[in-house]
């Protein structure tokens, strides 16, 4: 399996790059009430900071601006860091899923970064690509996996080449209902987005392997991780 990050991104956002941490053979049924606390207090921590908000901070208004850039609406189709921050914001705290998805929650709080994951089983023999969408490609939304889209030409999508079916659209914005990540997932890839500077390439870096290695003690199994930019932008898994 090839993970690639089409050039065209790097064209329009060459400060870009993208933390994956690839685990196999996990076990993400068993919740973590010692998970559970530390996702509350990120909520908290959040919810408590003024200087926290989607209008001026720059790791969220960057976010806003690439997707202007691409011809989404950031108000509407907001990123999911942003998401995240007006969900706490508005009092309700970032509540315990699954090991995996409480692990890359709690970095989105952390580092005020997209995080999300996808289930590698149901990408079968495909390949990963976060690019540029010719607008033939197939998506159905997160638990609405009977309904169809197509993307906007032009719109940064995270899909598989060979079938065209999309993993998540305009970016970080609306996972894919296919590739959920259930309690009898044992195979994910995990991203976390980053603009430099506004996250350093050192942070982006410890921030991935560390994501990395909460996931092994909570989860087991094997734990591979990189870094794509301009200069690397594939990944083989």
């Amino acid at each position: 399996m090839i993970y690639t990050i089409d050039q065209q991104i790097f064209e329009m956002f060459p400060r870009y790059c993208r933390g994956v941490v690839v685990a196999r053979n996990i076990d993400n049924t068993k919740l973590n009430p010692e998970m559970a606390s530390l996702l509350g207090n990120g909520s908290e921590r959040i919810a408590s900071d003024p200087s926290i908000n989607v209008e001026s901070h720059p790791r969220l208004t960057v976010w806003s601006n690439a997707y202007r850039r691409f011809g989404a609406n950031p108000v509407k189709e907001t990123p999911s860091i942003c998401f995240l921050v007006k969900h706490v914001k508005s009092g309700k705290l970032i509540r315990s899923i699954s090991p995996v998805v409480d692990v890359f929650n709690l970095f989105s709080l952390k580092l005020l970064i997209p995080c999300g994951g996808d289930d590698l089983d149901a990408v079968g023999d495909g390949d990963l690509r976060l690019g540029v969408a010719e607008g033939d490609e197939q998506f159905s939304p997160l638990f609405k996996p009977q309904a169809t889209e197509k993307p906007k030409p032009g719109e940064v999508i995270y899909f598989t080449p060979q079938t065209k079916r999309v993993l998540c659209r305009r970016w970080n914005w609306r996972n894919a209902d296919f590739s959920k990540i259930l309690p009898a997932t044992t195979s994910v890839a995990i991203n976390l987005d980053g603009m430099t500077p506004e996250i350093s390439r050192s942070e982006l870096e410890g921030s991935t392997a560390e994501l990395g290695e909460l996931l092994k003690r909570h989860c087991g199994g094997t734990v591979t991780t990189g870094i794509l930019d301009a200069l690397q932008p594939t990944f083989e898994l």
